[in-house]
């Protein structure tokens, strides 16, 4: 086994272009902290030069990489988070979808905040458990601790307590195992309902969640994701079939976007 302290999930399919924009960042900060890195991808649309990109860029065997036909997010995830613990035994895992990149200093920061506030009492009234790089995806009303952290505002809906978005998801491995227990399967390829029942655990279980300085140390690349479907593109699934289901937004009038919660 490779014991490592931190390790990192990233997941992407197809957005090449994106993935130059981002992974190098995280495989340097990776290399930077002795941190352990697992890289998954499923590209359907140009998976020759997406692959040969990421062979090329793993040349040092800087990251774990996982090619594979397609495969729903919640099978990645779970799985990837199975072979992490079984390969490095880390002590924290965050997941980071392949439009989210690290700023020089993310890993330190991201571990001194857990290691000081996992467990202990929110001025919401909830204890930090979740906690997120990204300061694009959550919650708007927040408020700050004096270190720059940032927290859901006790104003917000319980919705919004114990979410971090799936963009960019890090805490203890325990936590993983004992509280989040990883994304629940479905029939879509993403999904609202693979996604979001994550946060519920956290917050049910008497959980918030922590957005480290405020987001300041991720690099977001403005882009539309893989759970987007509409008329014209990126439709993985039956129209009828996703307008049908309760737990979907699909609407086709308006195009959807599926958040990503």
């Amino acid at each position: 086994m490779d014991k490592a302290e931190f390790l990192t999930i990233y997941r992407t399919f197809e957005r090449i272009d994106i993935v130059k924009q981002t992974l190098p960042g995280i495989v340097a900060e990776t290399r930077r902290n002795d941190a352990r890195l697992i890289v998954h991808d499923s590209t359907v649309n140009g998976r020759d030069q997406k692959w040969k990109y990421l062979q090329d860029l793993n040349k040092e065997n800087d990251f774990f990489l996982i090619l594979s036909t397609n495969m729903a997010a919640a099978h990645v995830v779970n799985m990837c988070l199975q072979l992490g613990q079984s390969l490095y035994s880390p002590e924290y895992i965050c997941l980071v979808e392949d439009d989210h990149g690290f700023v020089e200093g993310i890993i330190p920061e991201m571990i001194h905040a857990m290691k000081t506030y996992y467990g202990k009492i929110s001025p919401n009234g909830l204890r930090f458990g979740l906690f997120t790089g990204c300061g694009e995806h959550n919650t708007k009303r927040r408020d700050f601790l004096p270190e720059g952290h940032a927290f859901p505002a006790a104003d917000n809906t319980p919705a919004q307590f114990g979410r971090a978005n799936a963009c960019f998801r890090c805490a203890p491995a325990s936590h993983w195992n004992n509280v989040l227990k990883g994304f629940d399967p479905d029939e879509y390829l993403v999904s609202n309902y693979q996604v979001k029942i994550l946060n519920q655990r956290n917050y049910f279980n008497g959980f918030t969640s922590m957005i480290v300085k405020n987001g300041q140390f991720c690099n977001y690349i403005h882009s539309r994701g893989r759970g987007t479907s509409d008329e014209q593109e990126l439709k993985r699934w039956d129209e009828t079939y996703t307008a049908s289901d309760a737990r979907s937004k699909y609407k086709k009038e308006e195009g959807n976007s599926f958040p990503n919660e």
